[in-house]
C-alpha cells in the first residue's frame, strides 16, 4: 500500500495523495519526501505500517484520543492489509454502483471521484482499533461498541495530516450518519456533510459488511442484506433514492 523505508532504516515522510481505482482495484497515491510518488495496494505491510506511523506523529489528537479510551497506539497492519483488499474495496465497488444508478438531480450534488475516494478510505481508522475488538466472534458490550465506533474519528485525524480534499473527510468521518442524524459522531453544530455523499458512503459501506462472512456471522444473501437495509428507509435513516439505486446495482452486478 506504501512506500519503501529509507536505507538508513528511518521512515521517510510520507504523505496521502488518494486513492484512485485500476480495473476495479484500489490503490493508495503516496509521495515520500524526495518528490516521488507510488501506487501501492496493501500488501506490504512494513511500509504500511511507516506510513500510519507518520500519519499519527503529524497529529497529537490521534495518541490523546486512544489515551482517553486507555489503548496503547499499535498499528494492525494485518487489518490494513484485509481491509486494502477486501472491505474497503467491495465498498467502493458498492458506492460506484449506486452513483451509477441515482437520477441525475442527486448525482449533481456530488463529486463521482469524491465517492471513489472516501470509500476507499472510510475504514482506515480501524487499523488502530484493538484487534481482539475488531474480532471479537461475539457481540460487542457498550465499552468495546463505544471504542470501535471512534474508528470514523480516528480515520479523519490521519487522513487530515494528507493531501485530502475536505469533502472526502467529511465523508469518512461521518460514514456511520443517516438521514436522521442518529449516527456517529454527532455532526458538529452548524456543519452539515453532504447528506447525499453520506447516504452513499454509508449505504454503501453497510450492504458490503453485510454481504461479507464475518467472525460473529456467516455470509448474508442479497436479498436478506437488502430487506435489512430496507428496513432503515422506513425507519427515515436511509434516503428512498440511494436504496432504488442500491437495489438496482444488485440486480445487475451482484451475482
Amino acid at each position: 500500500m506504501f512506500l519503501t523505508k529509507s536505507p538508513n532504516k528511518k521512515h521517510k515522510s510520507l504523505n496521502l495523495l488518494g486513492a484512485i481505482r485500476i480495473s476495479n482495484s484500489s490503490f493508495f497515491v503516496f509521495k515520500n519526501n524526495e518528490g516521488h510518488i507510488s501506487l501501492k495496494s496493501g500488501k506490504e505491510e512494513h511500509v504500511q505500517r511507516a506510513a500510519v506511523q507518520n500519519m499519527i506523529d503529524l497529529n497529537p489528537y490521534v495518541t490523546k484520543l486512544l489515551h482517553s479510551y486507555r489503548i496503547k497506539p499499535s498499528i494492525d497492519t494485518k487489518t490494513l492489509k484485509e481491509l486494502a483488499g477486501g472491505h474497503m474495496n467491495e465498498t467502493c465497488n458498492v458506492a460506484i454502483g449506486i452513483y451509477s444508478e441515482l437520477c441525475e438531480s442527486l448525482k449533481i450534488n456530488i463529486d463521482k471521484e469524491i465517492i471513489k475516494e472516501a470509500s476507499m478510505l472510510h475504514d482506515l481508522g480501524k487499523v488502530l482499533i484493538p484487534s481482539k475488538i475488531l474480532n471479537k466472534p461475539a457481540k460487542l458490550n457498550a465499552k468495546e461498541r463505544e471504542i470501535m465506533n471512534i474508528h470514523s474519528t480516528l480515520g479523519y485525524e490521519l487522513l487530515k495530516t494528507q493531501n485530502i480534499k475536505e469533502e472526502t473527510l467529511d465523508l469518512v468521518k461521518y460514514h456511520h450518519q443517516n438521514l436522521k442524524h442518529s449516527g456517529y459522531p454527532r455532526l458538529v453544530e452548524g456543519h452539515t456533510p453532504s447528506d447525499i455523499g453520506v447516504q452513499i458512503i454509508s449505504t454503501a459501506d453497510k450492504y458490503s459488511a453485510l454481504r461479507e462472512a464475518r467472525v460473529y456471522r456467516r455470509k448474508l444473501s442479497k436479498i436478506e442484506s437488502l430487506l435489512i437495509l430496507y428496513k432503515e428507509v422506513l425507519e427515515g435513516k436511509i434516503h428512498k433514492d440511494i436504496f432504488k439505486a442500491l437495489v438496482e446495482y444488485a440486480r445487475k452486478f451482484d451475482a
